[in-house]
């Protein structure tokens, strides 16, 4: 065997790395963060138990550090394969044993604790879960509070005012939130947007796409798609540069939203501008196919730039890329007879 060989013969030591490998490529960032959220509060248990309180029942509080490890350790062995569902159940069993804390722990040390899993809460259910899921779950979880406050008003045993650390309890569980729903949204948005002009990508396209068509079903309205290209975009690059092909394209992307009535990234009820890439493109009308013909007429009249499209009409039963095809062939076509327009007037008599 030569040296080359005997170097990639895996040794003794490289086994500790490939199982860390493996198991970080089972993982995925819900089941990671599921774990934590279990994990974190299993290591407020090993606080307790190590530095002690005068309150403290060790008996109960190793039983709910077995508890915890065991959902922290779950979510790990699941990988990506662990369901939102148990996320939830998660939650709830969370939620459960910082009621009883409340209730019945008699002392103002675990209280704090059962507070401060609050935060955590609200931020994995901000961040995983979609709107209605996550904010349902946060109604729940305030009113529980509320009705502990009102019914154990004794909450803190003189120690703090019950209502006053409840209240920022609850302030800053809300503040976390909005702020993880935030978070989300933008990275949602980032995932679906082309950086360079603001259109949305492919992805964005069959996102926002998939929600007009449902929207325009329920008002009875007609979709149409429009595959546009760019006219001898090239010649243009190549006499202005890059820099003024990409602000041809920005500032083309912001007439066409306009056309579709898009008002910003989050809004629902215009159409769509997707670049499918290049200087191709494809936008989605809440009108029929005449109606966008005439838009797109007057719009690239009054335009700077050349563009040809062909326009299609988006059924709701037919699939979005049989309708992109279909007006693809329909702009190759218009291309087709603008370049014989423009061979005849070349070769015409001068």
């Amino acid at each position: 065997m030569d040296r080359r060989s005997a170097a990639r013969t895996p040794t003794l030591h490289d086994v500790p790395v490939r199982l860390w490998n493996a198991f970080v490529r089972w993982q995925s960032p819900f089941s990671i963060l599921s774990s934590l959220l279990s994990l974190v509060l299993a290591i407020v248990f090993v606080s307790d138990l190590v530095f002690g309180h005068p309150h403290i029942e060790r008996a109960a509080v190793t039983s709910w550090l077995v508890l915890y490890v065991c959902a922290a350790v779950i979510p790990l062995a699941c990988g990506r394969r662990f369901p939102r569902w148990a996320g939830i159940v998660i939650v709830a069993g969370i939620e459960w044993w910082s009621t009883y804390f409340l209730l019945f722990a008699g002392h103002a040390h675990a209280e704090i604790n059962a507070l401060l899993e609050l935060p955590m809460i609200a931020l994995y259910l901000g961040w995983f879960y979609r709107s209605l899921v996550g904010r349902i779950m946060m109604a729940l979880s305030l009113a529980r509070y509320v009705v502990l406050l009102v019914i154990h008003p004794g909450l803190g045993h003189g120690v703090v005012s019950a209502g006053v650390t409840v209240g920022t309890a609850l302030l800053v569980a809300v503040f976390c939130f909005e702020g993880a729903r935030a978070v989300r949204r933008q990275a949602h948005l980032q995932s679906i947007t082309d950086p360079l002009t603001g259109a949305v990508n492919r992805r964005g396209l069959l996102v926002q796409s998939r929600r007009l068509r449902a929207s325009a079903r329920r008002r009875g309205e007609p979709v149409a798609l429009a595959v546009v290209d760019f006219d001898d975009f090239r010649t243009l690059n190549e006499r202005g540069g890059h820099l003024a092909g990409d602000a041809a394209l920005r500032d083309t992307v912001v007439a066409w939203q306009g056309l579709v009535g898009k008002r910003g990234p989050h809004a629902r009820r215009g159409g769509v501008v997707a670049r499918l890439g290049g200087d191709e493109f494809v936008l989605v009308f809440r009108r029929d196919v005449a109606a966008t013909s005439a838009l797109l007429r007057d719009l690239r009249a009054a335009s700077e730039y050349a563009w040809s499209w062909g326009v299609a009409p988006l059924d709701p039963g037919a699939a979005l890329t049989e309708a992109i095809a279909d007006a693809d062939t329909r702009l190759y076509r218009a291309k087709r007879a603008v370049d014989q327009t423009a061979a005849d007037a070349d070769s015409a008599p001068q």
